[in-house]
């Protein structure tokens, strides 16, 4: 018998089922992820787009050639030969070359010495000079920032003959040309006589430049003398810039027997 007055549990109405959310798929959390991170990347990049503009100029070679010297015969540290004292060198004296460059390049180093030698000596002669003729193609090194020549620890000796010893740098952003006879570019200069015993003279040309500079001058004694002395370096400068965006010559005074 039914309840009076009431209803049975069939005729309640049901309550709507309430289902709790699962988790979300690990598939669509990366989706969403990934979508964010490439909305990131591009608008960093709209951002810095016009800095990375592939008309841009790319930043000019640039660097300097160190030249260190020590007398002979003495277990004293090398110093660079524009400071007080380290020059004139003389016979037996050790010379050690150090470059430094604003961004990784292909350098060659050539010793114009007192004796009108053309010695190569970077990439050539890692550690002694067991090669001597120019002519003969440089080996391909890395390019580099920093190069030492030679190696660390290491000299290159001064001879007897006295005057004025000359030290290149030839530098570009790609390795010489197999074609480039480089020894054909070197010819011997005339052999300039020592002036003044401290003597020291650093010279400039890089891509672009119609004329060399002078970056460095100290104890040349009379100007007109120094120019005349000099011109035979500037025009085979001139006519290395052809081949290299960047070159140092480095001209010393060397106090013979």
């Amino acid at each position: 018998m039914a309840n009076s007055g009431g209803q049975s549990a069939a005729d309640h109405p049901k309550s709507p089922v309430e289902v709790a959310p699962g988790p979300r798929s690990p598939r669509r959390r990366w989706l969403w992820l990934a979508v964010a991170v490439i909305a990131l990347l591009a608008s960093g990049a709209a951002l810095h787009a016009p800095w990375r503009s592939p008309t841009q100029p790319e930043t000019p070679l640039d660097g300097k050639l160190v030249v260190n010297v020590r007398p002979p015969g003495q277990r004293i540290e090398s110093v660079p030969v524009e400071a007080p004292g380290a020059l004139p060198v003389r016979a037996g004296g050790i010379m050690s070359l150090e470059v430094r460059l604003n961004q990784p390049a292909y350098a060659y180093l050539v010793w114009l010495d007192c004796e009108g030698q053309v010695l190569p000596l970077y990439p050539w002669n890692p550690e002694s000079l067991e090669h001597k003729d120019i002519h003969q193609p440089p080996p391909t090194r890395q390019a580099a920032k920093l190069v030492y020549s030679p190696l660390l620890g290491g000299g290159w000796t001064f001879g007897k003959r006295g005057g004025v010893e000359t030290v290149l740098l030839l530098a570009r952003r790609s390795p010489l040309e197999s074609k480039t006879q480089l020894g054909s570019l070197l010819t011997p200069l005339p052999l300039p006589a020592m002036r003044l015993r401290d003597e020291v003279v650093v010279l400039g040309l890089n891509a672009g430049a119609n004329s060399v500079s002078t970056l460095l001058a100290r104890s040349r004694g009379d100007e007109q003398d120094a120019l005349a002395a000099d011109e035979p370096l500037h025009k085979l400068l001139l006519q290395l810039g052809a081949h290299f965006e960047l070159i140092r010559a480095v001209r010393f005074a060397h106090e013979g027997e």
